[in-house]
């Protein structure tokens, strides 16, 4: 009995600390991996943990933090806290030990109403800068809060006629200008000289077009009436939502939710980097290590839990050594990005409910505060802070040393890194950089293929292939001369017996058909030289072609994960086409008065399609020796080919159904939507079996159980 007792209070005492274990635990950090094709998500260990939230009860005020709308920290640490919904400024001292209400008056002593403001700002003079939204100005104050002036919406002749002046952010570059940004204002944020006169607009957004937006809009001009223009709605340019400036100068912008094209819900582009001229100088690298704006990279990711509250970057801030770090008031996750765009870590979150430390339930904006983060929560009025973990600063000393290209010494961190998280791709790529540069190639290509990097990896594999040549270089020219004598001797001998090397009139009729597709097609048409057996043949190659392409094609060619890879789709695309294309040729063309049975326009459409299937074979060889330096080459022989193909196909569906060339093309057109109608009724079968399916379940389920 005793014995029973104990074990029933361990459990509950194991219990309790589970359930006071995970309630007091941080939120779960993820990085995303570049995969070929796309991104995934991948659990991570912790940059950041939360270790504590600051409420007014911590330092033993009487009034809570309620609405807080936004936090700035100065280089020395203090920190000014907005409660624009309540008209509030708070500073807190840099040490989170003391904190003062500074009350907002002007020359008279009276107080100053800012209900409403969204902004505050803090320059290298100690004065405050609230962003009155709701009285569209910007209230100037000394660090007591006296009121030194406000500046008002700019009078001048480069503003919009229906402009509305909702200030809602402001920064100062190092050279005293002050740039603002207002509420809805898609002109780019509005620069000030350092006396406060106003210059005009900086570094707009602008709007993404794609080429059905291009399409469309000739459609509207071609066919525009004033009753259309009047009801029209033109598309403009997201504004920004914060910004601030990084340790070179340049403004770094959020912009919320973009969306790629009217026709599109996909958001991208919502962090940028302005240059002094104007445009986006962030850049994130593919795999292929080409390099593309930031306006076409998606900051955000569907994969995170449901909220009520759409995706939205619309706090930022960067460190001393260029990370950005924004947030997702949406959800309240907070993102960590290297000068290159690379996902370091993300964590937080919450979606509203905020029950844990390190979650949020109305995150409104972030700051840095050293190396700590500071977040704000508007509903739990409260802050929470992050402070670095061992492994945060290891991996952001290693990715530093990377970036600036010292891939020796980052190698040594990364190392440490890869030793605390085995699923860290940025710390493989480093390592293959690094065994890369110290002449390791073999080892830099295993990182570089764990790390999914084509570019180190290709940088490596030229290296061996050029040693290799180096070596045997005379063993290779003699390989080739020998195959070539080998095959020499072997025609002549042919041709002094008088023999030939293939005797089956229908196997030499198919491997000439591409070399003489006039004469091939004449032949297999009226002379019935086609032979089924061998279209079979060509038709499974195809398909074991378009497999191995996936499956066996060298790493750097590779751009299809095979534990995605569904065999089923290859099927379809290859087997099922073919069959489709015939059936639906040979239908349609006997509509139009064409002369070629099903088992002519089968055996021609797989004689036609020998070129690229013999490519398909040859490119996976290929692929396994060639440095990706020369995949344009390979894509340029693949382009060649497969218009060789179609050139075929037109000259094989003309001979057989003895077309010419426009009524081909007719005719091709008309099948083609066909294909296209029997794939829609056979998908439209399938989703009717399926629910056909679940219907007859149910009623299994209900009879079982009653």
């Amino acid at each position: 009995m005793l014995k029973k007792s104990i074990i029933s209070v361990f459990l509950i005492v194991f219990i309790l600390v589970n359930v006071f274990t995970v309630s007091a635990a941080s939120s779960e950090s993820y990085i995303r991996a570049d995969v070929p094709g796309n991104t995934e998500l991948r659990l991570s260990k912790e940059m950041y943990e939360a270790t504590k939230e600051i409420t007014a009860t911590t330092f033993g005020a009487e009034k809570a933090f309620v609405g807080m709308t936004d936090i700035f920290c100065t280089e020395s640490g203090d920190i000014y806290l907005l409660c624009g919904d309540e008209s509030r400024l708070i500073h807190i001292n840099s040490d989170l030990t003391v904190l003062r209400e500074i009350n907002v008056t002007d020359a008279s002593g009276n107080a100053v109403n800012f209900k409403g403001a969204q902004g505050i700002y803090c320059d290298s003079a100690n004065n405050l800068y609230i962003t009155d939204t709701s009285n569209g100005r910007v209230i100037i104050t000394d660090n007591n809060g006296l009121v030194l002036q406000n500046l008002k919406g700019p009078d001048s002749d480069l503003m919009p006629s229906d402009f509305l002046y909702q200030p809602i952010a402001l920064e100062k570059d190092e050279y005293g200008y002050t740039y603002i940004l207002s509420l809805g204002c898609y002109y780019g944020a509005l620069m000030y000289t350092p006396e406060y006169e106003f210059m005009g607009f900086y570094g707009p957004n602008t709007v993404q077009a794609s080429a059905l937006d291009a399409l469309s809009s000739l459609w509207d001009k071609l066919t525009s009436t004033e009753a259309k223009k009047s009801s029209s709605v033109k598309k403009l340019p997201y504004s920004f939502s914060d910004f601030t400036f990084d340790p070179d100068g340049f403004m770094v912008t959020t912009t919320g939710a973009v969306s790629s094209s009217i026709y599109s819900s996909k958001n991208i582009g919502q962090i940028k980097k302005i240059s002094h001229n104007g445009g986006n100088i962030l850049f994130k690298r593919s795999l292929e290590g080409n390099s593309g704006s930031s306006t076409n990279v998606d900051f955000l990711e569907t994969e995170t839990p449901v909220s009520a509250k759409v995706q939205s970057l619309d706090s930022v801030d960067v460190s001393s050594d260029n990370y950005i770090f924004a947030l997702d008031v949406g959800r309240g996750i907070i993102y960590i990005y290297d000068s290159e765009c690379n996902l370091m870590s993300a964590f937080g979150g919450g979606c509203g409910k905020g029950n844990r430390l390190g979650t949020f339930e109305d995150a409104v904006a972030l700051a840095l505060h050293g190396n700590d983060i500071l977040v704000i929560d508007r509903e739990k009025c409260s802050i929470t802070v992050f402070k670095p973990t061992e492994y945060g600063n290891l991996i952001r000393k290693a990715q530093t040393l990377y970036i600036s290209g010292d891939y020796n010494e980052a190698n040594i961190t990364w190392q440490e890194v890869l030793s605390m998280n085995r699923n860290c791709q940025l710390a493989y790529r480093g390592i293959a950089m690094g065994h890369y540069n110290e002449g390791d190639y073999k080892a830099a290509l295993e990182a570089a293929k764990i790390a999914t990097d084509y570019v180190a990896y290709d940088l490596a594999w030229q290296e061996i292939i050029s040693n290799f040549i180096a070596d045997y270089f005379g063993l290779i020219v003699l390989a080739v001369v020998l195959i070539i004598v080998a095959i020499v001797l072997v025609a002549y001998n042919l041709k002094k017996r008088n023999k030939k090397l293939i005797t089956n009139p229908k196997l030499k009729l198919f491997l000439s058909s591409p070399f003489h597709p006039f004469n091939s097609f004449d032949d297999l048409k009226y002379k019935k030289m086609g032979s089924v057996k061998i279209a079979t043949v060509v038709m499974i190659l195809f398909y074991v072609a378009s497999v191995l392409n996936v499956t066996s094609s060298g790493f750097l060619y590779t751009k299809t994960l095979l534990r995605n890879y569904n065999s089923l789709y290859t099927i379809a695309g290859t087997i099922g086409l073919i069959l489709l294309w015939s059936v639906s040729n040979w239908l349609v063309c006997s509509m139009f008065d064409g002369k070629g049975n099903f088992k002519d326009v089968y055996t021609a459409t797989c004689y036609a399609l020998l070129p690229w299937v013999v490519f398909q074979f040859v490119k996976v060889i290929l692929s396994n020796f060639l440095p990706l330096s020369v995949s344009s080459v390979v894509t340029g022989l693949g382009t060649v080919m497969l218009i060789y193909t179609f050139f075929l196909l037109s000259i094989a569906m003309m001979k057989v159904h003895e077309y010419d060339f426009f009524k081909f093309l007719l005719t091709g057109v008309v099948i083609i939507f066909f294909m296209i109608l029997v794939i829609f009724i056979i998908l439209m079968c399938a989703i009717l079996l399926a629910q056909f399916w679940t219907f007859i379940a149910s009623i299994y389920e209900e009879v079982v159980h009653r």
